[in-house]
Protein backbone atom coordinates (compact mmCIF):
# COMPACT_ATOMS: atom_id res chain seq x y z
CA UNK A 1 0.00 0.00 0.00
CA UNK A 2 2.58 2.52 0.48
CA UNK A 3 4.21 2.05 -2.91
CA UNK A 4 0.66 2.58 -3.99
CA UNK A 5 0.43 5.54 -2.20
CA UNK A 6 4.19 6.47 -3.28
CA UNK A 7 3.12 6.48 -6.80
CA UNK A 8 -0.03 8.43 -6.45
CA UNK A 9 1.87 11.23 -4.94
CA UNK A 10 4.37 11.21 -7.62
CA UNK A 11 1.26 11.34 -10.32
CA UNK A 12 -0.34 13.52 -8.08
CA UNK A 13 2.78 16.11 -8.97
CA UNK A 14 3.04 15.53 -12.65
CA UNK A 15 -0.58 16.46 -12.60
CA UNK A 16 -0.09 19.52 -10.47
CA UNK A 17 2.96 20.21 -13.08
CA UNK A 18 0.15 19.97 -15.72
CA UNK A 19 -1.68 22.31 -13.81
CA UNK A 20 0.88 25.10 -13.63
CA UNK A 21 2.32 24.38 -17.53
CA UNK A 22 -1.27 23.76 -19.57
CA UNK A 23 -0.77 25.45 -22.33
CA UNK A 24 -5.09 26.43 -22.47
CA UNK A 25 -6.92 26.99 -19.64
CA UNK A 26 -9.33 23.84 -20.33
CA UNK A 27 -5.87 21.70 -19.89
CA UNK A 28 -5.01 23.18 -16.50
CA UNK A 29 -8.69 22.78 -15.07
CA UNK A 30 -8.50 18.85 -16.03
CA UNK A 31 -4.65 18.73 -14.36
CA UNK A 32 -6.70 20.15 -11.59
CA UNK A 33 -9.23 17.47 -11.66
CA UNK A 34 -6.71 14.58 -11.73
CA UNK A 35 -4.92 16.18 -8.70
CA UNK A 36 -7.83 15.82 -6.34
CA UNK A 37 -9.20 12.78 -7.97
CA UNK A 38 -5.81 11.60 -6.57
CA UNK A 39 -5.43 13.29 -3.60
CA UNK A 40 -9.08 11.91 -2.52
CA UNK A 41 -6.96 7.61 -3.36
CA UNK A 42 -4.70 9.02 -1.30
CA UNK A 43 -7.29 9.64 1.73
CA UNK A 44 -8.90 6.30 1.12
CA UNK A 45 -5.84 4.06 1.33
CA UNK A 46 -4.17 5.64 4.52
CA UNK A 47 -8.08 5.49 5.84
CA UNK A 48 -7.80 1.88 5.09
CA UNK A 49 -4.11 1.10 6.14
CA UNK A 50 -5.07 3.31 9.32
CA UNK A 51 -8.58 1.84 9.84
CA UNK A 52 -9.46 5.48 10.28
CA UNK A 53 -13.73 5.65 8.97
CA UNK A 54 -13.18 9.98 9.74
CA UNK A 55 -10.93 9.98 6.74
CA UNK A 56 -13.35 8.12 4.59
CA UNK A 57 -15.78 11.24 5.26
CA UNK A 58 -13.20 13.87 4.87
CA UNK A 59 -12.84 11.74 1.47
CA UNK A 60 -16.22 12.30 0.83
CA UNK A 61 -16.52 15.88 1.35
CA UNK A 62 -13.43 16.33 -0.59
CA UNK A 63 -15.05 14.77 -3.58
CA UNK A 64 -18.12 16.64 -3.47
CA UNK A 65 -16.53 20.07 -3.07
CA UNK A 66 -13.85 19.24 -6.06
CA UNK A 67 -16.65 18.30 -8.35
CA UNK A 68 -18.80 21.32 -7.15
CA UNK A 69 -15.54 23.36 -7.90
CA UNK A 70 -14.87 21.80 -11.13
CA UNK A 71 -18.24 22.42 -12.79
CA UNK A 72 -18.41 25.98 -11.27
CA UNK A 73 -15.26 26.68 -12.91
CA UNK A 74 -16.04 24.92 -16.54
CA UNK A 75 -19.48 26.76 -16.31
CA UNK A 76 -18.13 30.29 -15.86
CA UNK A 77 -14.81 29.62 -18.26
CA UNK A 78 -17.27 28.34 -20.83
CA UNK A 79 -19.41 31.82 -20.17
CA UNK A 80 -16.57 33.72 -20.83
CA UNK A 81 -16.99 35.03 -17.12
CA UNK A 82 -19.93 35.89 -17.29
CA UNK A 83 -22.50 34.20 -14.79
Amino acid sequence: MAIAIFLLMIFSLLSALRVIIGPTIWDKLLGLNLVTAKLIVIIVLVASMQSKTYLLDLALVYALLSFIGIVFMSYYLQRKGRF
